[in-house]
């Protein structure tokens, strides 16, 4: 189940950047949005462990969102945070949940609810201990009136889509970059 089997490396890297002069480490578990992440053994362990030989602030990130495990048990966001600070962590990266938040954001006219995972896990663990990393992707539009988002230009022709398109806008994703969200 949740055996870890190949722990040292991330553990080894994060002693090793240490030891050179990183100022903090991040952890991003790209492929958590799958599972549950309050159950993924691997990452808490690798959180555990590191900080008992890395004294810079460790960032985790991936899966930190509400869901409902396999027996019907319900957790926040909140509660996944805490299950991370409490192994190790000073900082949660914020991906998926962050785009959804901003969509509800917009959604309700700029009025934020006070329900989002940035705010219920700021409100308890400060704003410093919550960062926003969003996966971008490049969206090429023949021409910058063809969609309502901001868009660059291409300087020269190698930088032109795969059909020559000169302009792109950067579209916000979730899970892990699979789907793509109407959000600049």
């Amino acid at each position: 189940g949740n055996k870890v089997r190949n722990l040292g490396k991330p553990v080894a890297l994060a002693r090793r950047y240490y030891r050179q002069g990183a100022d903090e480490i991040t952890f991003l578990n790209i492929t958590s949005f799958r599972g549950e992440p309050l159950n993924d053994a691997p990452m808490l362990e690798v959180l555990e462990r590191t900080s008992e030989n890395v004294f810079v602030p460790l960032c985790i990130g991936g899966g930190i969102r509400d869901y409902v495990d396999a027996d019907g048990v319900t957790y926040s966001a909140l509660d996944v945070a805490s299950r991370y600070f409490r192994a190790g962590a000073d900082k949660i990266s914020l991906g998926s949940d962050a785009v959804y938040a901003a969509e509800a954001y917009f959604a309700a006219g700029g009025v934020t609810q006070g329900s989002s995972s940035i705010e219920t896990i700021s409100y308890v663990y400060g704003a410093q201990a919550v960062v926003v990393s969003v996966d971008p992707r490049k969206v090429f539009v023949q021409d910058e009136n063809d969609t309502p988002h901001v868009c660059a230009s291409a300087d020269s022709d190698g930088e032109c889509g795969p059909n020559g398109e000169r302009f792109w806008w950067y579209q916000c994703t979730v899970k892990g970059g699979r789907e793509g969200r109407d959000l600049d």
